[in-house]
């Protein structure tokens, strides 16, 4: 009868456990976004463009149409090369190459040229961009960093705190 009791109490005790700390359990993104807005020559935001996201590995399709103030938003995306075509009338088309990056909203802003929308101009994303819409510091430790930070007594609270 103790053994069942026993038994009974530690089943308690990790359900209570389960309760108590799963929910608190550190999650991660896995996914990035790209978000843009689309303007003419001078500046002007256009409503109503269709934008066209196609992942290049997936083949994922995702359509979208700027609202009133001109912007789009892909939603959560797989991080990979994506490739953004936006038409509106009155105007060239725009391709434009982007990398989702996981937890980076990509910046997809376009700016349409005035022409028939049976040409398609082709805008190339420089190597190197600075993302200035996300006030975020992203970066990766090595081992060796880690090992050499000036932590008072190695405990890994106080590199959480750093």
């Amino acid at each position: 009868m103790s053994v069942r009791l026993e038994f009974s109490i530690a089943r308690l005790y990790l359900i209570a456990f389960t309760l108590v700390f799963v929910p608190y359990g550190q999650t991660t993104t896995a996914t990035g976004s790209i978000q843009g807005t689309v303007s003419d020559p001078a500046g002007a935001v256009v409503p109503g463009a269709r934008v066209t996201i196609t992942g290049k590995s997936t083949g994922q399709v995702i359509s979208a149409t700027t609202g009133g103030s001109g912007t789009y938003n892909s939603g959560a995306l797989i991080p990979g090369e994506y490739q953004v075509k936006v038409a509106a009338q009155g105007f060239r088309t725009a391709e434009l190459n982007l990398d989702v990056k996981v937890g980076v909203t990509a910046s997809g802003n376009v700016t349409l040229e005035l022409g028939q929308s049976t040409q398609v101009v082709e805008v190339q994303a420089s190597a190197v961009t600075v993302n200035t819409e996300q006030a975020t510091v992203q970066g990766v430790l090595t081992a060796e960093q880690i090992d050499t930070l000036p932590i008072n007594g190695r405990n890994f609270l106080d590199l959480a705190q750093t």
